[in-house]
């Protein structure tokens, strides 16, 4: 009986993480034709470097799914301006430590000249969440 027990948490646990759909952030560049957008995105296993967008590109999708020990974050250092000297550190996904990992997450993150807009739906405008800082 107790091996059963064992077998149906194992079961429990590994299926839903093998068919668990990947989360997504996307990163999207509106600031203005010819204005380029830099970022540099990491979480605790993954650094990606520092990467451009421009504008109107096609959005930059990380996927990942939850670590389901420790807390899942991604930051992103947004940069922006003719000496990139408008900035935000955004913490642009957290999900927080959890037996059964949340799947099938969005966050989409637009940069546009006034600040960074926030939106958890591809089918929703984003929002003003954030305000550059400046150098």
């Amino acid at each position: 009986m107790k091996h059963l027990v064992f077998f149906i948490l194992v079961i429990t646990y590994f299926r839903p993480h093998e068919a668990c759909i990947k989360n997504r952030v996307l990163l999207r560049n509106e600031l203005d034709p010819g204005k380029r957008l830099e970022f540099h995105c990491y979480s605790a296993h993954n650094d990606l470097g520092v990467k451009n967008l421009n504008f109107n590109a096609t959005p930059y999708v990380i996927e990942f799914r939850d670590d389901w020990l420790f807390e899942t974050i991604w930051d992103c250092l947004l940069r922006q301006g003719a000496n990139m000297e408008y900035f935000y550190k955004v913490e642009v996904y957290k999900a927080s430590r959890r037996v059964l990992p949340k799947c099938g997450q969005i966050r989409v993150w637009t940069a546009k000249l006034d600040g960074i807009y926030f939106s958890r739906n591809l089918d929703i405008p984003p929002v003003l969440a954030l305000r550059w800082n400046k150098e």
